[in-house]
């Protein structure tokens, strides 16, 4: 059975300009997202995980231009290429694709109660017309997320973090989207809050049929709720596939050694530690080639000439990897 894709990207690329320090000046460009492909389907959660700086946020912010994309790639949303559109004829989708931010205080107006805030985004979309209906759809909203109906008139310093994340979620979910951004939404909670959290967002997709690409780097909690995984360097994604069997055979060597560092629960048992040597490139500095070379323990002298491509694996069709080691 065929899967409705939502969301398709090809070659998508974030470039930012950067002046160069010194007597000479001159601009350098951060390739922070540098032609990233995937493809996103209906129901499911792409998790995208990557070392700090990999571009992950960015690429997150570019789809629902919060960031502008660079000329060259595509973005597709529902069968419509939307990568060209202007701020005026994008704002109508803006109530389909929606983003929870990592910050959950950060993102929140200090000087709005609660009840101003999703009030607000009622009002500007026109989900509601009156007082009436738009104070029922915010204590609906409210309770969606498990919040109490009084905090619609508190301010965001009066919540802790995981009551402050419910509060964006429901601003999220205010303008009924069918997909959904989650970037980082549980590194900045303890962990008894992120498990809550994390429930909260699955039992919210089952229940509304909600498409989540799920941004984080914490391994474990990308494979508790993905469906599929991604994995990400330097601007790029190096590999792809579902999560059980990215995470039981991963194929890419810096995918490898990502999930060797991750705990396990049983006492005695340890997995084998790949330390990976030398500091991660930045952006205004990507190696020629495999941008991974210089990190990788089966570089050979072809991948510091040839950049290679995501293909799939050929008895794994949906298992995808960029490393010339397969090619």
């Amino acid at each position: 059975m065929q899967r409705e894709q939502i969301l398709s990207v090809s070659g998508l690329k974030v470039h930012f300009p950067v002046r160069s320090s010194g007597l000479a000046g001159g601009k350098q460009v951060a390739r922070a997202v540098n032609g990233v492909s995937f493809e996103v389907f209906k129901g499911e959660t792409l998790g995208l995980v990557g070392e700090s700086g990999c571009g992950k946020t960015t690429l997150g912010r570019s789809i629902v231009r919060l960031v502008q994309p660079s000329k060259g790639g595509k973005i597709v949303f529902r069968g419509r290429d939307i990568t060209g559109l202007g701020n005026r004829e994008f704002r109508p989708l803006r109530t389909e694709m929606q983003m929870i931010f990592q910050d959950p205080f950060g993102s929140l107006n200090p000087r709005l109660t609660v009840g101003q805030t999703l009030g607000e985004v009622l009002k500007v979309h026109g989900i509601t017309k009156g007082t009436q209906a738009t104070a029922k759809k915010i204590d609906q909203l409210l309770d969606t997320v498990g919040l109490n109906r009084d905090y619609a008139s508190r301010y965001p310093h009066e919540f802790s973090g995981g009551q402050r994340q419910r509060v964006g979620i429901a601003r999220a979910l205010a303008v009924n989207p069918s997909f959904i951004i989650c970037d980082e939404p549980v590194s900045a909670l303890d962990v008894s809050i992120q498990s809550q959290i994390i429930n909260l967002l699955k039992d919210l997709q089952r229940e509304l049929g909600l498409t989540y690409l799920f941004i984080a780097h914490d391994l474990s909690v990308v494979e508790y709720i993905s469906d599929r995984v991604a994995v990400m360097y330097l601007g790029k994604i190096v590999e792809i596939a579902d999560a059980g069997t990215l995470y039981a055979n991963p194929k890419h060597p810096y995918t490898q050694a990502l999930l060797s560092a991750i705990p396990m629960p049983e006492l005695g048992h340890q997995r084998e530690r790949i330390v990976l040597k030398g500091d991660l490139p930045g952006p205004l500095s990507i190696p020629e080639g495999c941008s991974f070379h210089p990190r990788c323990p089966f570089a050979m002298e072809e991948c510091r000439k040839r950049e290679p491509e995501l293909l799939s694996l050929q008895d794994e069709p949906s298992h995808k990897v960029s490393c010339l080691l397969y090619q």
